[in-house]
């Protein structure tokens, strides 16, 4: 009998080694099931604004997801541009990826933030993303094209250059050859109705075009302006601050509702501290370095007076309000517009 004890023990033992191994196994399976690589491409260079966002995103998302989460930044369009990204994201080719403005051609509602002379500053701008608006309008982007919006950095607005003449008033936008991108309705629109000419160029085309006369000159944030050296074929810059632009935190719906609930809150944490990053570097890139550098480089910088300013923003919406209502929704519309006038009213 004493034999058979120890006869059992001996297998009670080894059952229960077996045990702990097969937990131990499960767990490390488990762990390693549970790591995820994200891959994200933006467009800017390696010291950009957005590129900085995106590192802090990084270094936030790898340490409070205790190394769950492995994050890949690839700037300079290495993975492709926005509408590239924004295909792959669609198709879950990419879990996440920048998008800027640009969405606004791929997803009609969008086109409210994008509205001219919609936002005085860049802080109303930030607090409109912040909005409960901004989350319904991500949530129904979500659901149509199977891409949320976690985080958006205003990075500065449309202001004019142009090699012809200075813009002081409404009149003098009258017959300017102004670019466009090929597929914007809304900046063809706006142009049009201030009176310029909407010329369709591709990017990669535009200092060339501007340098040649195919136009006289575009409308872009003065980082831009400075950072492809549109100031060595245009000497002329008006501070209208017509569209405001910003580039978002974008991440495919699918991946992200496939996730547990603690790692889709340090993702979107994440995305609101790059974006609140990169909203400080803009801003201050746009406002004191980039006006610098353009007044340096023999830059004539105008800012509109106030009434200036009303008679565009008048002219501009008269034009495209209804059609902006008619592709985004009365309903959203009305609502984003009572949002906007808000904020505006707290400031």
């Amino acid at each position: 009998m004493p034999k058979l004890n120890r006869t059992y023990r001996n297998l009670s033992l080894c059952f229960s080694l077996l045990m702990v191994f097969a937990a131990v196994i499960s767990v490390s399976g488990s762990a390693e099931a549970k790591n995820y690589k994200l891959k994200i491409g933006c467009l800017e260079s390696p010291d950009g604004p957005n590129t900085l966002g995106w590192k802090t995103f990084e270094q936030y998302v790898e340490s409070s997801s205790n190394d769950q989460i492995d994050v890949d930044i690839y700037p300079s369009s290495q993975l492709g541009d926005s509408e590239k990204l924004l295909e792959g994201l669609k198709l879950g080719i990419h879990k996440m990826a920048q998008g800027d403005e640009s969405i606004t051609g791929a997803y009609d509602p969008m086109m409210i933030w994008f509205t001219p002379y919609l936002f005085s500053d860049e802080l109303v701008m930030k607090k409109f993303f912040e909005s409960d608006t901004f989350e319904a309008l991500s949530n129904m982007m979500a659901r149509d094209l199977g891409v949320r919006v976690l985080g958006a950095a205003p990075y500065g607005f449309y202001n004019f250059i142009n090699k012809k003449q200075p813009i002081h008033q409404i009149e003098n936008l009258k017959g300017l050859k102004l670019r466009t991108l090929p597929n914007s309705q809304l900046t063809i629109k706006t142009w049009e109705a201030l009176g310029a000419s909407a010329t369709p160029v591709s990017w990669a085309e535009i200092y060339t075009a501007i340098k040649t006369g195919v136009i006289h000159g575009l409308g872009h944030t003065l980082t831009i302006m400075v950072d492809q050296k549109y100031y060595e074929v245009a000497k002329n810059v008006t501070l209208d601050m017509s569209m405001g632009c910003a580039n978002l935190y974008l991440i495919n719906e699918k991946f992200y509702q496939s996730l547990p609930k603690d790692l889709q809150r340090v993702l979107k944490e994440g995305a609101q501290i790059g974006a609140a990053a990169e909203f400080g570097i803009a801003t201050y890139r746009n406002r004191v370095v980039s006006i610098n550098a353009l007044k340096e480089n023999g830059v004539k910088v105008v800012s509109l007076s106030l009434g200036e300013k009303a008679r565009l923003k008048k002219a501009a919406h008269d034009a495209v309000l209804p059609w902006i209502k008619e592709k985004v929704g009365e309903e959203m519309a009305v609502k984003a517009f009572k949002t906007i006038a808000e904020i505006e009213a707290e400031n």
